[in-house]
């Protein structure tokens, strides 16, 4: 072998171990992270990398979605497991590892471990899987079990959306999976948590109907009730104080007003008010008119009535910049109702589409509410408001007092036309909200005037004209759970659909007590960038040659170089 030759391969020999050493140590290091797509897919935002350091043990994501799996949940699989990857090259705490929930033994085993999961906090789906002429159904489990010392959170990838197609479903759930897996992490590692109070005193909603929501809250939150009409007693003298009241209630970060239904007195609408002069939020979900489908049970109508004036509400909602008509809306696009021989669509039950890129709305399944009405912005200086939630593009609206049918069930979607569009029936509001009681008479204590401010501090507000958004169903249908038993939020017994309300009404208080700005990860947004089949099968054959014979071809061509090569290297 001759000197060049010799020179030759020790310059191929030090550039290839300079190439090992440089992937080693990068690898190891996590310093360098290349990501070459379009949208940046796995470019981990600053607050995922800020959560990231503060997990200090290890925490342990379990995947159980492996198997024999349809080609879009490989996808979800793959993707998912280089998200982790990323995290990991971050923080070495964090590991990851996939299991099979149908491989853990026999059939009753693997019946115990899914119920298990069940019972951890994971749906299962239902997959249709084409084999040959045969049609086989499997239950996957697209879900995560996070552990971080003794605590868990679990993670569903996978939300069931109507009218959405499964690779929509799937590029949905990919697109959330920062989100996801980063919102656990924060619920894992926070010390102090937010919290929130159910407000009582005024016929709200009892805590069966909004058991749910409080227990899914539960596991970011610290939720509780408070009874506005209920005052502390001075220990020494017996008396009750109004600046005492506001202190206890200044205790929370958000209050929920859910379907009030007896009058607020000036009290409590100053309590409240103070409330939110001082930074607090508040989450409010009116009935503006009294109807009841539990009325059509005992007689084939009702009478649909206003009641926002008896709640006394209206001239407060006015001063923060927003006003809840008395009307109904009857959407042409409405849920289902089952009247236990059919199931047929309800006009007095709008079923609303998410149409804004908000994060509280973004990717969400459709939202039934009951017996809505309708809102509309006033001017308040400061105060931003931006729709949540409106109505499909064929809406009319009814005024009330109306007379509520069981008719209509059995007519639509009737004759009469549906002229409106997208009317707003949800509504958040930011900014600097004026005090209700700014130049008015406010309460005094001990012949003194309580301190109180004109003007709040940057605080937000969420509006949504139906009380019954946030109530669940209680279990009359199902044999194998207690009569009475909370359903999950947004669950029809009656009909089996699963509506977005539970995610929505997350979301909401997410973003209201988001203090890294997490919740604008479910802004981002990823292409579904499928074949056309139509090419595929015009393409099929070319394509197949080229993948076969092209690499034999490119093969022998190397080969052939390379002995040419050699040969002029030894002549």
């Amino acid at each position: 072998m001759t000197n060049k030759v010799k020179k030759l391969y020790v310059w191929y020999g030090s550039l290839l171990a300079a190439v090992i050493v440089v992937y080693v140590l990068v690898q190891y290091a996590g310093v360098i992270r290349l990501d070459l797509t379009a949208e940046k897919r796995y470019s981990l935002s600053p607050v995922t990398k800020e959560l990231l350091t503060e997990v200090k043990e290890p925490m342990i994501f379990t995947l159980y979605l492996d198997g024999e799996l349809p080609s879009g949940f490989r996808k979800l699989q793959r993707e998912v497991r280089q998200v982790l990857q990323e995290f990991r090259a971050y923080n070495r705490n964090i590991l990851f590892k996939i299991e099979d929930p149908a491989a853990v033994g026999d059939k009753k085993a693997v019946r115990d471990f899914q119920e298990q999961l069940e019972f951890k906090g994971l749906s299962p789906v239902q997959v249709e899987v084409n084999e040959g002429n045969q049609v086989q159904f499997l239950q996957l489990f697209p879900g995560i079990i996070a552990t971080y010392g003794e605590k868990e959170s679990a993670i569903q990838l996978l939300s069931t959306h109507i009218n959405t197609t499964p690779e929509n479903q799937i590029n949905i759930a990919i697109q959330n999976l920062e989100y996801n897996l980063t919102n656990a992490i924060r619920k894992l590692v926070r010390k102090f948590s937010p919290t929130i109070a159910f407000l009582e005193g005024h016929d709200e909603l009892l805590p069966g109907r909004v058991a749910d929501i409080s227990r899914a809250l539960s596991e970011h939150y610290t939720v509780s009730r408070f009874n506005i009409r209920q005052f502390e007693k001075d220990s020494a003298t017996g008396e009750v104080s109004i600046l005492r009241q506001m202190q206890r209630l200044d205790n929370y970060k958000c209050l929920v007003i859910a379907k009030p239904q007896k009058p607020f007195t000036d009290l409590d609408l100053f309590l409240i008010d103070q409330f939110i002069m001082n930074g607090g939020k508040v989450v409010w979900l009116i009935d503006a008119v009294a109807a009841d489908m539990d009325s059509l049970s005992r007689a084939s109508e009702f009478m649909a009535y206003p009641i926002l004036d008896e709640l006394r509400l209206g001239n407060l909602f006015f001063r923060y910049g927003f006003r809840i008509n008395t009307n109904l809306v009857q959407d042409r696009k409405a849920a289902w109702v089952s009247d236990m021989r059919s199931v047929r669509r309800w006009i007095y039950f709008p079923l609303i589409d998410p149409l804004l890129f908000h994060p509280i709305t973004k990717d969400l399944n459709s939202i039934k509410l009951e017996f809505a009405s309708t809102i509309d912005t006033v001017i308040a200086p400061g105060v931003k408001k931006t729709p949540l939630l409106k109505t499909s593009d064929a809406t009319r609206t009814v005024a009330t007092p109306h007379i509520v049918r069981l008719a209509h069930l059995y007519n639509y979607p009737g004759t009469e036309p549906y002229p409106k569009r997208f009317l707003t029936v949800g509504l958040l509001l930011e900014g600097t909200f004026t005090s209700y009681f700014k130049n008015q008479i406010v309460p005094k204590e001990s012949g003194r005037q309580i301190p109180f401010r004109e003007e709040s501090v940057p605080t937000q507000q969420v509006v949504i004209a139906d009380g019954d958004v946030i109530k669940n169903q209680l279990n009359i249908v199902n044999p194998n759970i207690q009569k009475g038993a909370p359903l999950p939020l947004g669950f029809d017994q009656f009909t089996g659909t699963q509506y977005g309300n539970r995610d929505l009404m997350l979301n909401i208080f997410d973003y209201l007590l988001d203090d890294k700005g997490l919740i604008a990860l479910r802004n981002r947004e990823f292409k579904l960038r499928l074949l056309k089949m139509s090419r595929v099968y015009e393409e099929m054959w070319l394509w197949r040659i080229i993948n076969v014979a092209l690499p034999v071809v490119l093969v022998v061509i190397a080969g052939v170089v390379y002995t040419q090569i050699r040969k002029k290297m030894y002549v």
